[in-house]
Formats: C-alpha cells, structure tokens, sequence
C-alpha cells in the first residue's frame, strides 16, 4: 500500500507565541480540528486538493483506494467548514458590545462607589450604636381652639373700631383734619407681645370684655390694629375665646401663666 500523501498548510496551527505551519496527512488535520488547534475558516480546501492532486501526479497511477479515502475525509472536511459557515448565530453588532461594555463599566463604578462608602458607612453605624435615644413624647392636648367664628364677625368688629376712632362728631367738623393728624401713627407706639399682655391682664381682672371695649380704650390705629392682632394671637394659641352675645363679641381668658403665653408670641 501507498504511503499517505503529506499536506503542507501555512499559518493555521494556534500555538500560544504565533500561527504555525501544518505539514502531515489528512487524519492529522482532523484530529487536530477536534482539539480546537486549528480554526476551520483558515483551512482552504482547494489547497489541500491541488496537493492531493501533485501526490497523484508523482505516483503516476491511480490508486482507487487511496482516492476513496481522501473523498471521504475531505467530503468530512467540507461538511464542517460548511457548516461553520451557515452558522445561524448572529454576531452581536458594535452598539450592543459598546452597550454591553458601558453596563459592565457602570457595574464596576456602582461597586466602586459601595466600596469606597464602606468604612465611613461602617464608623458611624459604630457611632450610632454608642447613643441611645428615647422615644417620641406625646404632645399635649387642649391646644386646639374649638370655637368656629365667621371671618367677617372680626372684620366687622375691626372695622367699628376703625371707624370709631377715626370719626369726629358733626359740630366738630372743623377739628377733624387736627383729629386725622392725631390719629395717624408715625411710628409703631405697641407690638404684639406688649399688646398681649396689657389684654390677658384685663381679662384675668375682669374675666370677660367686649371687643369694642378693646378698640375704644386704643388711643391710636396703630394701637387698635396691635389689639386686634394680639387677640387673633391668642385666639390661635386657644389662651382667648370669643363668644357673640346679642350684638357684641366677647372675649374671655381661658387660663394659663401669662408670661408662658407670652414665650409663645413673637415680637
């Protein structure tokens, strides 16, 4: 029997420096496929057929059993170049490997961020575990001023009052423009806390006033504005409760220390 005919094929051995040279029989090519030393994109075929057919050439004779084994292997050969080259797999396009990339470097940043928080993270969970804190106290109740009042009731009340003490009787008409300079502040004489004190310290004397009573004894629109403001102060605050009677709207203390209240109330 013949000897097999040897190939000589250039670059298609992977070793870990290069491509090598292959030089060896058919069965050697094989062999070499199944442990993924060669890729079979880089055999050519029609090369190792133009060397079979220079081997055939120089044996000057037709050896029909040795031409049936090279059909055979190569039939194999191509099968399997075929069939890596109908492979139905799509490769992933340059945007999906730049996505993937820009994930997988968001992922790393992300971690590296964690890690880097880690040990401040770490310390104050230590801090924290040295303290100890007590719970919430319930507020205390009776805060809520429980009477409802129509708006106008005190626009109305406020509005007497100016009209009071901004009016001149008719046979002193002459006098009004001096009565108008009188009335009209040029600084402001009361504010809110002072205003506030002066009213809950009538009240606990006299224990229920009119609200006109207030606005009359004002020498001045910035005194009745001061007064009105104060009693909507403490009417907010629940230390002040008006009640309409007939025509009137009464003011009454509801209780409690004065200067507490007046802790409560803003300058």
């Amino acid at each position: 029997m013949e000897q097999e005919p040897t190939y000589h094929l250039e670059g298609i051995i992977r070793t870990r420096e290069e491509m090598e040279d292959f030089e060896g029989p058919l069965t050697l090519i094989l062999m070499l496929l199944s442990k993924n030393k060669i890729e079979i994109r880089d055999i050519q075929v029609s090369e190792i057929l133009e060397q079979y057919l220079a081997y055939l050439d120089e044996m000057k004779a037709m050896d029909l059993e040795i031409a049936s084994e090279f059909v055979q292997m190569a039939s194999y050969l191509l099968f399997i170049k075929t069939k890596m080259l109908l492979n139905t797999e799509e490769e992933p396009s340059e945007l999906e490997l730049l996505i993937a990339s820009l994930e997988q470097m968001k992922s790393r940043d992300v971690y590296a961020s964690v890690k880097e928080a880690c040990p401040a993270l770490d310390a104050a969970a230590r801090r924290g575990m040295l303290y100890q804190t007590k719970p919430p106290e319930p507020l205390p109740g009776g805060k809520e001023y429980r009477y409802q009042h129509e708006p106008w009731e005190l626009l109305k009340a406020l509005s007497n009052a100016l009209l009071r003490a901004g009016s001149a009787p008719e046979a002193e008409e002459e006098e009004a423009p001096e009565r108008r300079r009188r009335l009209y502040p040029r600084r402001i004489v009361y504010n809110v806390r002072e205003k506030s004190r002066e009213i809950l310290l009538r009240l606990r004397s006299a224990g229920q006033i009119s609200l006109l009573d207030f606005y009359r004894s004002s020498r001045s629109r910035s005194e009745v504005v001061a007064t009105f403001v104060s009693i909507l102060e403490l009417c907010s605050l629940g230390r002040t409760r008006l009640q309409r009677e007939n025509d009137e709207i009464m003011v009454s203390f509801t209780g409690g220390e004065i200067e507490e209240i007046l802790d409560q109330i803003g300058q």
